[in-house]
């Protein structure tokens, strides 16, 4: 409203008791409370450690009257009533009215506490600094050029028509005959026609059609192109230097593009392994630019960088069943809450972020796999975003994993946790939360009967068919045969029959009927659900 209005109300507007000069009373009275209520609000205090809030009421009060206090104080005076007043008690000449009127100027000094205004904006604001550069300078380009119009409208508040000084409006008189609206006696084209001229003036194109004819005027027209001139090569300067900066890491990432292709060029590479590596690096644009907010994660508190990287982890950690249960236990209102909380923010701050190009193999034992981008193959299936394998990373005996080699068919990101880091963990929290262990280690416990459950099915497979003499055609008819097999252990094993592959699900009907109770629980047992993911299939199997 400072910036905008009172040089229009200086330069345009005569001091009247109507609506705009009470609305100007009211902000007049809003900027005198907040003067009061600077006595009473502490401020940043520069130490030899940083910054601290200095809350001694006469120290604040002695730095108020030594900074802003004049400045505040000046801005509050009510010149416009002033002016009022001057005008109507008889013996004041009209120098002594001039004089208020450009005393009014001193309202504009309130812009100056707009820095302190900028400085809160910047929490609450999500643009980078550059855009906000960009836009500070076009705002500042305008509020310039809109200042300078005014102060070229005021010279006719300077030199008053009854002084018999020829004034610049003047040239209008002749051209404006047979118009009924005069410009010297409409605010709006006045203003228009001010701000036609000093645009003119600011980018040094200069028709000439307007001009000063007086010294006052001459003078007002001097400082117009010093200013202009000043703050057009500062801010055409400024915003040609934010523009060519604008975007650092798409320049980062074409200069990167370049010294590939010098590279590709000088080792004379063949052409189908330069499309290769240049697809590479245009599908990992986005994964290196994340990967730059690292040193960002870094530089925050252990408290933010937790909450941070879990706000990051929490969609691809879902997909994993066992830390989804203790995700949701930790979200819970039980006693185990907080700890399995600070246990999970643990989990995803070990979590590592790998890439692969297409046609290339990868998969380490003992290491959990979550796709986040692209397609793989693994253990003859096909795996998209969000698929999970390499859960029975826990497993410490080697010979119940599943294969971990992987096929990329697209360029891939993965999230992946090695065993060694997670079982650290485990041992970190037992402390605090037993409960965590216990779980861990049903997991694991539950995971290996299952898989052991699995080989020993294949062994007697194998034997069946080395006794048998069966070839593998014969398959489908024992695969046939052992419908009715599975049924009989669905109430045990409801998603494990139907995950296994091939026809080794006849074996393990008997296997589980040869099972005492005792051994694997009551079905109807409240043990925490745990889950089994196969590389076949996300069905789970409860116990």
């Amino acid at each position: 409203f400072v910036a905008v209005v009172t040089p229009v109300e200086i330069a345009m507007v005569k001091p009247e008791f109507d609506v705009f000069f009470f609305v100007c009373c009211a902000i007049d009275l809003i900027f005198l409370i907040d003067l009061v209520l600077q006595f009473f609000i502490m401020y940043p205090k520069q130490m030899d450690y940083g910054y601290a809030m200095e809350h001694q009421h006469s120290v604040i009060v002695v730095n108020y009257l030594k900074t802003w206090f004049t400045i505040d104080f000046v801005s509050v005076i009510p010149f416009d009533m002033l002016s009022m007043v001057s005008q109507s008690e008889q013996g004041k000449t009209m120098k002594a009215v001039k004089i208020i009127r450009l005393l009014r100027l001193l309202k504009l000094a309130r812009v100056l506490r707009a820095s302190r205004v900028i400085r809160r904006m910047e929490i609450s604001s999500s643009i980078s600094y550059g855009r906000m550069d960009l836009l500070k300078f076009f705002a500042i380009l305008l509020v310039i050029t809109h200042w300078l119009a005014t102060f070229w409208a005021l010279t006719l508040q300077l030199v008053d028509e009854g002084d018999g000084v020829p004034r610049w409006i003047d040239a209008f008189t002749e051209q404006e005959q047979n118009i009924s609206v005069k410009t010297r006696d409409t605010p709006w084209k006045l203003y228009l026609t001010c701000l036609y001229f000093t645009t003119y003036t600011i980018t040094s194109v200069g028709y000439g059609d307007i001009g000063p004819v007086n010294i006052v005027e001459r003078v007002v027209a001097t400082v117009m192109v010093i200013l202009s001139g000043i703050s057009w090569a500062i801010v055409l300067g400024q915003v040609c230097g934010i523009v060519a900066n604008l975007n650092s890491n798409e320049q980062a990432f074409r200069r990167t593009m370049d010294e590939l292709n010098h590279m590709m060029q000088d080792r004379v590479m063949p052409e189908d392994l330069r499309k290769r590596l240049r697809g590479f690096f245009l599908s990992n644009k986005a994964a290196q630019r994340r990967a730059g907010h690292q040193h960002i994660i870094s530089s925050m508190s252990a408290g933010l960088q937790g909450e941070v990287v879990m706000e990051i982890n929490r969609k691809w950690m879902a997909h994993v069943s066992f830390l989804n249960q203790i995700m949701n236990e930790a979200r819970s209102s039980s006693d185990f809450g907080p700890l399995f909380s600070a246990f999970v923010v643990d989990v995803s701050q070990r979590l590592q972020h790998t890439v692969h190009a297409q046609s290339e193999y990868f998969g380490l034992p003992q290491e959990l796999y979550i796709l986040i981008r692209g397609l793989v193959t693994h253990n003859n299936c096909l795996h998209r975003s969000g698929s999970v394998w390499g859960v029975d990373f826990v497993l410490s005996d080697t010979s119940l994993l599943e294969p971990p080699a992987s096929f990329a068919l697209t360029y891939v990101e993965l999230t992946t946790l090695k065993r060694e880091a997670f079982l650290k963990l485990v041992e970190k929290h037992k402390g605090t939360c037993p409960e965590l262990k216990r779980r861990v280690r049903h997991f694991c416990c539950w995971l290996a009967f299952q898989r052991a459950l699995l080989r020993e099915a294949k062994l007697r497979q194998s034997r069946q068919r080395v006794q048998r003499g069966l070839s593998p055609g014969d398959d489908v008819m024992l695969q046939q045969r052992s419908q009715a097999k599975k049924k009989r252990s669905s109430w045990m094993f409801p998603s494990m029959t139907s995950t296994t592959s091939g026809d080794c699900g006849d074996y393990i009907a008997p296997l589980a009927e040869s099972i005492p109770l005792e051994a694997v629980g009551e079905h109807n047992s409240q043990e925490p659900q745990v889950t089994h993911e196969d590389s076949t299939s996300s069905r789970r199997v409860g116990l």
